[in-house]
């Protein structure tokens, strides 16, 4: 079955033969880190189950057959709300992978947030890119660290620049706690509101804020002057039995008030992920792990393949449910499995 997979050209494979081929063609030790998750993975099992519990509205009497799926954020036009989210082990996928996961996001035109926990500096990730970047340090690092990087990332034109905050506790697989990036035990760093303040004093871009699993933090950090907000549970890394993203997504979208955007991170797997998040209010979703699977299967191209694969299905999600553009997508696409307690507001 590999070799027929293989043999196929790529703008032909699935999201599920681009799985497998990750699976055939990544080292076992990198595939646990990358899928891996906290203790029990209750948290990264919730965030697939409460989106599974969504379900849609068709609709066929409409004109819709072309819908558009262009958005717009941090002043640039995009032609997906699919984003390529902050991960920082690119690189243990393929020996270039961080720079080709830029490239895969140039070749689509996405957006895409780096991680601060990666190797490449701000320059490297840059270099012959023409897609917008965005910045996204970690604290634990040292504000002198993260200064230098966001300066740097603001004076040669990123998108943006944030701090991802969850990182009171470092991430777990399992009931290890993996070494960072650079070979040392990884640190970890008390959030606090004075953090985004002095970001958003240091630079001229857009701040923007990762780690937000509650509305009175999201209300927090906007009034600290934050520019845009991630729900996120770190893929089920951080927190065991934490609640979904999803789940929480319309919770931080009230609180924030329309005074930012507000972008889910955490589970995302297929089109219709992204429609469910767009319709309790993200402005746009962070893909993680369907993003190591076209890394690892097959470099730049199978990145920008994910993603085609992905806005080819939120498209025909749009058209089965006669939404003609992304500012269409509303609580009324979305039913709930009548299992489910946690949302009945739908």
């Amino acid at each position: 079955m590999s070799v027929q997979i293989e043999q196929k050209p790529l703008e032909n494979l699935s999201l599920d033969e681009l799985r497998r081929l990750f699976h055939a063609r990544v080292k076992p030790e990198a595939i646990e880190h990358v899928m891996g998750a906290a203790e029990s993975h209750s948290t990264l099992q919730r965030n697939r189950t409460a989106l599974d519990r969504l379900l849609f509205r068709q609709r066929i009497f409409h004109d819709v057959t072309d819908p558009d799926t262009s958005i717009e954020l941090f002043g640039h036009r995009l032609p997906s709300p699919a984003m390529i989210g902050p991960v920082g082990s690119f690189r243990l996928l393929r020996k270039n992978g961080e720079h080709e996961v830029a490239e895969g996001g140039g070749l689509f035109g996405t957006m895409v947030f780096i991680s601060g926990a990666t190797q490449s500096t701000v320059d490297q990730w840059a270099e012959g890119i023409s897609t917008p970047l965005v910045y996204m340090a970690y604290l634990s690092k040292g504000r002198d660290k993260v200064l230098s990087a966001v300066r740097r990332a603001d004076e040669i034109g990123y998108a943006a620049v944030g701090l991802t905050m969850d990182t009171l506790q470092p991430t777990k697989l399992g009931d290890r706690v993996p070494l960072s990036s650079d070979g040392k035990p990884r640190t970890v760093h008390v959030s606090s509101p004075d953090d985004v303040t002095w970001l958003k004093n240091e630079v001229s871009v857009p701040v923007v804020v990762k780690g937000i699993m509650n509305p009175d933090d999201a209300r927090i950090a906007i009034d600290a002057g934050a520019d845009c907000l991630v729900v996120s549970n770190h893929g089920g890394r951080i927190l065991d039995f934490n609640r979904a993203a999803i789940e929480v997504l319309p919770e931080v979208v009230d609180a924030a008030a329309g005074r930012v955007p507000v972008l889910l991170d955490s589970g995302a797997r297929r089109g219709g992920d992204i429609a469910k998040a767009l319709a309790l209010g993200a402005k746009a979703v962070l893909l993680g792990r369907p993003i190591c699977w076209g890394l690892g299967a097959a470099g730049p191209e199978g990145v920008a393949r994910v993603l085609t694969i992905l806005t080819d299905e939120l498209k025909r999600v749009m058209i089965m449910t006669g939404t003609a553009t992304i500012q269409d997508i509303t609580p009324a696409l979305l039913s709930l499995d009548p299992d489910n307690v946690w949302f009945r507001g739908l």
